[in-house]
């Protein structure tokens, strides 16, 4: 359930018993899914609003009620609840035409005569389909967790990331996300001094997924005798011990996600940051890799919008004329596939990577771009291929998708690493897009 606040507009002409009977189904069916109603516009400017359009004859009252929110929530979109009686969509329709000549954005929803959430099944699977209600306002709800969201960055950017690091300033006027500088040596103090259960703890989950064969920790066996863990091998408990490291660090700087110069480890520590950024993604925090910024707020989207983990990856391989690309990269949150072996780091041979087999299966990739992260490329995927070349990072997926796709990602690139999530979300994606961006 989701908090939000809704407000009414009505014609005068209509008595206030009418209006209330008229209001009576969809506000009862927005109590239902967490909201409220509330007389001020502006009462709660941290959670999504929305504005029922009772009765035709109501424009001129509804752009005063948006405007005062406006005022009070500036980039908020404007989204209007419409029903099937008393004109109340063609005076959306005239309001939301007005709001956006006036350069705002806005979308109108409509319920129907059946205000029980689902109007419709598939016609080929019978399967129930979304609530549009439902799904706007998880839109409108991940666009205020994003507006109040602080993004640390563990280090600086690492040097080879010339396209991923976009003006501080600008995203926080874009998206609101707050990017905070924070000192890397603290990290790197704190693996040295590490909780050791909480070190363990980690190094246990990892030490029981089956291990690969180019490690030391390939001969480590998942349990001993009586069922009882085993004792993780060194290598895996000094990557471990990043994790209660970085959680101190995000605790301290009170950021709800990072992005990681992580290759400062390798030097620092001899080891990789591979195990720790998995763990806190598969725990429920956005951990970026390399210091890109730019993967780091597609991560959070995700996240936000979606629900899930991601992985940030390499293309490796880019074939428009096949509509094929290969990614790789050395992390992966255990969630996302059925295997995990341990290995080395791929370009160090240091520490810990991590060779995740992921489900043949639909993905979808996003990659966002530009000084403020305004320019994005969305696509559906299919995984249709695992890897695991020795001349690539330890994760691989070969993926199937739209060759016209892969073509502009070659033409008009926004950067490097790309961010895949389960299934396929592009058309949601670029609608949340539309809605929150133009």
């Amino acid at each position: 359930m989701i908090r939000f606040g809704f407000g009414v507009v009505a014609s005068s002409l209509h008595p206030h018993e009418a209006v209330e009977r008229i209001v009576a189904p969809v506000a009862s069916r927005l109590a239902e899914l967490g909201g409220e109603r509330v007389a001020d516009p502006t009462a709660y400017p941290d959670v999504p609003y929305l504005l029922v359009v009772a009765t035709g004859g109501t424009e001129a009252a509804a752009l005063d009620v948006l405007r005062r929110r406006a005022a009070a929530v500036p980039w908020e979109p404007v989204v209007l609840v419409a029903h099937p009686w008393h004109n109340s969509l063609p005076a959306s329709l005239e309001t939301l035409a007005r709001v956006s000549a006036e350069g705002g954005r806005g979308r109108i929803v409509q319920v129907g005569d059946e205000l029980g959430g689902v109007t419709a099944s598939d016609a080929s699977t019978g399967e129930r389909q979304p609530d549009p209600l439902e799904t706007l306002l998880v839109d409108l709800a991940a666009m205020h967790r994003l507006r109040r969201a602080r993004l640390g960055l563990v280090g600086a950017p690492s040097e080879w990331l010339v396209a991923s690091v976009p003006d501080a300033a600008a995203v926080r006027r874009r998206w609101g996300i707050e990017l905070v500088e924070v000192d890397i040596a603290d990290t790197i103090a704190g693996q040295r001094r590490a909780d050791p259960v909480a070190t363990r703890a980690v190094a246990v989950k990892f030490s029981r997924r089956r291990p690969g064969s180019d490690h030391a920790a390939a001969s480590e066996p998942a349990t001993v005798a009586g069922g009882e863990p085993a004792a993780p091998a060194g290598e895996t408990v000094a990557a471990a011990a990043l994790h209660p490291a970085l959680v101190a660090t995000i605790e301290r700087a009170r950021v709800d996600a990072v992005t990681v110069r992580c290759f400062d480890f390798l030097g620092e520590l001899t080891t990789s940051g591979c195990v720790a950024l998995a763990e806190l993604n598969d725990t429920g925090v956005v951990a970026g890799c390399e210091g890109d910024v730019a993967g780091a707020v597609a991560m959070m989207l995700a996240r936000e919008l979606l629900g899930q983990a991601s992985w940030i990856a390499n293309p490796a391989v880019a074939s428009a004329e096949r509509g094929r690309l290969l990614l790789a990269h050395c992390t992966v949150a255990p969630s996302l596939v059925e295997e995990l072996e341990l290995h080395t780091h791929f370009e160090s041979g240091l520490g810990i990577g991590l060779r995740g087999r992921f489900a043949l299966g639909p993905v979808t990739l996003l990659r966002l771009g530009g000084p403020d992260l305004g320019e994005h490329w969305f696509a559906d995927a299919q995984i249709v291929d695992t890897g695991g070349s020795a001349d690539l990072c330890r994760t691989q997926v070969t993926l199937q998708l739209a060759p016209d796709r892969v073509a502009e990602l070659l033409e008009r690139p926004l950067g490097n690493h790309l961010v895949l999530v389960h299934g396929h979300h592009r058309d949601r994606l670029e609608r949340w897009w539309r809605l929150a961006h133009e």
